[in-house]
């Protein structure tokens, strides 16, 4: 298998090569091709920035941007070559297996439509990779900008919340919860305004604030670390006035992460009884200080404690309705699925739902995956997360260097943190959060790639 994908990429990139030589004329004369990198960072940030305010329609065509560019820089740029990790290979058999899906689909234009969006999404992740493995100086700024991004809805929730904005929510079950201790859902300024977008978009991006206070105490500008974590703090509080349970679940897996990871690293790579003991201290305060501003916080405690009453919640009582007609589907579908995207899902789902009530999706990305391309699709996907992430740990484990692996770190728990979240929700595939999260997925694989070359 190595022998013939070596093969194959060999035979790529020396159609690369032949062109690169017949369009270097162009590239040497020409003010436009020689920034290339230039335009391509602006475009990856401007993405981010319109996806703060903008409808999907132009978030997707700014986002384009970055792969034309990058095809471009590909194309005129001697020397460069595509490469394709393990993790990429199993990325690149859930396209294909979703591209096939297309043909058997009963739906196959609106099939063919959902496609197209997550053609773009990849074609931006397949991008970052080419782009950044020549260029991880820009690694930090992008988090930076992330971490910006973050930070500003983060405090628009929190002016949200003080003003006690309207509560826009779809779907918030309050008969059983004094009128007292409604929590107003915060939605900062994303498009369509939805308390779970804001959720997903703060789970996927804030631990680039962390990665971003890191590199300034690294640089010894400690007060502005210190604004950063204040931020991280903000940031954490925004995610709680959301109200979205799944992110709320998301975020416990983040903290546990982050216990473990500066465990490792206190104990493992610095071993100092002192702040061994200092760590102690800190993680003990942070528990008991996030316990009392549950106790204390009502609206945010009652909000917390109905993810466990199950049918009682009229909210979760649908989802699990939802979850019962996703299987049937899936049953019925295992081997190619319905087709791809939610046009093709809202259709099929009116003969399987169990309610009156229409779904958007499986509100399980997993079973989402499996339900639109199969099973295949669902474990060809899988594998390109879990290849990508031991490989992670691993790489973590095995370092001695802290930036880097505050790095690693940072990216992975983002990649875990919404694919937990996942379970209990598809604003996976909002593109706010998409493009956040395949910007991870991205640094991670050239990180993971840096130090195999090395």
């Amino acid at each position: 298998m190595k022998f013939l994908e070596s093969k194959i990429f060999d035979g790529i990139n020396s159609i690369l090569s032949f062109f690169q030589n017949k369009l270097a004329i162009i590239a040497n004369n020409s003010l436009l091709l020689l920034n290339l990198d230039f335009f391509i960072l602006i475009s990856i940030i401007a993405t981010y920035i319109v996806s703060t305010f903008a409808q999907t329609n132009l978030i997707g065509l700014v986002s384009f941007c970055v792969p034309v560019f990058v095809v471009a820089k590909v194309l005129l740029t001697k020397g460069e070559k595509i490469e394709l990790e393990k993790c990429n290979f199993y990325l690149l058999m859930y396209l294909i297996i979703c591209f096939i899906t297309n043909f058997t689909s009963s739906m196959p234009f609106q099939s063919l439509y959902g496609f197209m969006k997550t053609l773009i999404y990849f074609a931006f992740y397949f991008a970052l990779c080419q782009f950044l493995k020549n260029n991880k100086k820009y690694i930090i700024l992008l988090l930076f900008v992330i971490a910006i991004l973050i930070s500003f809805e983060s405090i628009i929730g929190l002016i949200q919340n003080s003003v006690r904005v309207e509560n826009i929510s779809t779907w918030q079950d309050t008969s059983y919860v004094n009128p007292e201790h409604v929590l107003s859902r915060v939605y900062g300024t994303l498009q369509p305004f939805n308390p779970n977008l804001l959720g997903g978009y703060l789970i996927v991006g804030i631990s680039s604030i962390l990665a971003v206070a890191s590199f300034l105490f690294h640089k010894g500008k400690i007060k502005s670390g210190i604004i950063s974590l204040l931020c991280f703090l903000v940031s954490t509080l925004a995610i709680f006035l959301t109200g979205c349970r799944g992110a709320y679940l998301a975020l416990f897996v983040m903290i546990i992460g982050l216990v473990l990871a500066s465990y490792q690293v206190i104990y493992y790579n610095f071993k100092n009884i002192k702040l061994q003991s200092l760590w102690k201290t800190l993680i003990a305060f942070c528990g008991v200080g996030g316990v009392f501003f549950m106790f204390l916080n009502q609206g945010i405690f009652r909000r917390l404690m109905s993810i466990f009453i199950l049918r009682g919640d009229s909210s979760t009582s649908f989802r699990m309705n939802v979850y019962n007609s996703a299987i049937q589907m899936f049953q019925d579908n295992w081997l190619c699925g319905i087709g791809v995207g939610n046009k093709v899902f809202r259709e099929i789902y009116g003969l399987y739902m169990l309610s009156g009530f229409d779904a958007l999706s499986c509100y399980c990305v997993f079973l989402e995956m499996a339900v639109e391309s199969g099973i295949f699709a669902l474990i060809a996907y899988l594998l390109f997360v879990g290849s990508l992430l031991t490989i992670a740990v691993k790489k973590f484990l095995n370092s001695d260097n802290l930036q880097y692996k505050v790095l690693l770190f940072v990216t992975f728990i983002s990649i875990v943190s919404v694919m937990f979240h996942g379970l209990f929700d598809t604003i996976y595939f909002r593109p706010q959060i998409q493009y956040i999260f395949w910007t991870m997925a991205a640094i991670l694989t050239v990180l993971v790639r840096e130090e195999k070359a090395e």
